[in-house]
């Protein structure tokens, strides 16, 4: 009998210890609070120190689709286009660019059977739609800072890809019910009777959703695409497809509905800019996207009654900062003042984005409290009180919400556009003065992005 108990016990070590060390993600902060310093960086204007924060929180993980996101994002705004080019691209290259390729990757998932059973922050970050619309436009950027036209609009081609997420969310939720069903029906689970329709949390990011058609379409791409075409194709084709892209997503942007109406002229026949003027755009980024936040989502599970599960969630409640200020002035004289008008609200779109995930997110959820549950209970059968213990520390270490997104994303971007006459002119947007040339039957692009003390612009005449 001493002999048994004595073995009971290495037993119950010996899974802690695998617990606690295949898990070890699980007891480390969660990821805004890893991102939180940098941020702090660059909200007091040092993107060099933003960096380090970085490296030392993160460490060298070059091979991670996340880091990478963060790496290059943090590149472009210390001017280094090469080294986020080169980031940006090893996440381009593994986003899935067909279906097969989404049912692949999800058939990897899904055999990855220790890290379905774990918890969500176990598995490899897989870039979700809303940020893969900004990857492509950011990637364009770079070329764009290396006077690279053509490279430019490659990058913008692909903006297409992003869509492919919403293929292997669908995948993923139907595989994992099938794989699973025999367990779930086990206990007794019924869809309909989850309970989900009571959380106060899920109805207001669901209700916040609904506000835009969907996660994978970017008013910020689709301008830019459209300009971009435009300096590239004399045809204007593409950039009438663009720009009519843009204005589908934003009907009430103003100056969305001024470059429709003059990309509409040329792909018409006639001429897009007025005599002798040029156009300013003004692309204006600002702020950080919310982080997700984390709860405990009650669901009843058949004969397991009801259960919590950690999830992630966006509060409906987030602050989005205002249209900017914009004077621009020639010799001291006005020549034009009025707001921004927003391209994207990128919390939005991160919410919408989420939303859809959800059904991935449950699924997996409940599949592992089924599992641990069945296993807690023979467990318990064949080893009394150790394999409760067990089965409530296995519980404890794996319940954690995925709080891992894009987060030096922007708060939103904003758009300016007019035309001019040829000449010098300074731009002013809250404060802070730039200077811009106009050049006839050019447009004069000027990039902006404000977080907090951090400022960086890049001025294009395409």
């Amino acid at each position: 009998m001493r002999y048994k108990s004595y073995s009971l016990i290495q037993v119950f070590l010996l899974i802690l210890s695998a617990l606690l060390l295949s898990s070890c993600a699980t007891f480390s902060s969660a990821y805004p609070n890893k991102m939180a310093k940098a941020k702090a960086a660059l909200d007091q204007g040092d993107a060099k120190g933003a960096e380090k924060q970085f490296v030392d929180e993160m460490g060298k993980k070059p091979d991670g689709k996340l880091y990478l996101l963060e790496q290059g994002r943090l590149d472009q705004l210390n001017g280094n286009y090469k080294g986020s080019k080169e980031a940006y691209e090893k996440v381009i290259s593994s986003v899935a660019t067909s279906k097969m390729a989404a049912k692949i990757q999800v058939s990897h998932i899904l055999q990855n059977a220790g890290a379905i059973l774990t918890n969500d922050r176990e598995l490899p970050y897989s870039v979700p739609d809303y940020a893969m619309t900004f990857l492509y436009p950011y990637q364009a950027l770079n070329y764009l800072a290396e006077n690279d036209l053509s490279g430019a609009l490659v990058a913008i081609r692909q903006l297409t890809n992003a869509q492919y997420w919403t293929y292997q969310q669908k995948l993923m939720a139907g595989d994992l019910q099938s794989k699973y069903k025999a367990k779930t029906d086990q206990v007794g689970i019924s869809q309909e009777k989850l309970g989900l329709d009571k959380s106060k949390e899920l109805t207001a990011m669901f209700k916040a959703a609904s506000k835009i058609e969907n996660a994978y379409e970017n008013g910020f791409g689709y301008y830019l695409a459209a300009i971009l075409y435009q300096a590239f194709d004399n045809n204007f084709n593409n950039a009438f497809v663009s720009i009519k892209d843009a204005k589908r997503l934003l009907p009430d942007n103003p100056y969305v509905e001024s470059t429709y109406q003059e990309i509409k002229r040329g792909f018409d026949g006639g001429q897009a800019y007025e005599v002798d003027k040029g156009r300013l755009v003004i692309i204006y980024e600002q702020g950080f996207v919310e982080p997700k936040s984390a709860f405990k989502l009650p669901l009843f599970l058949g004969r397991l009654g009801l259960q919590e599960i950690a999830v992630p969630y966006y509060s409906s409640h987030y602050p989005l900062l205002p249209p900017a200020s914009i004077y621009v002035t020639e010799n001291g004289k006005i020549k034009s003042k009025g707001r921004s008008a927003i391209l994207v609200n990128t919390t939005q779109m991160a919410t919408k984005s989420l939303s859809e995930e959800y059904s991935v997110i449950i699924t997996r959820e409940v599949i592992r409290l089924v599992i641990k549950s069945l296993a807690t209970l023979e467990a318990s059968n064949k080893a009394g009180g150790w394999g409760t213990l067990i089965g409530s520390i296995y519980s404890f270490v794996t319940a954690q919400a995925d709080q891992r997104s894009w987060l030096l994303l922007p708060n939103n971007v904003q758009l300016y556009e007019k035309q001019f006459a040829k000449g010098h002119y300074a731009v002013d947007i809250h404060g802070s003065e730039y200077q811009i040339n106009i050049v006839p039957n050019k447009t004069t692009l000027l990039w902006v992005t404000q977080m907090g003390a951090y400022h960086a612009k890049h001025m294009f005449v395409l």
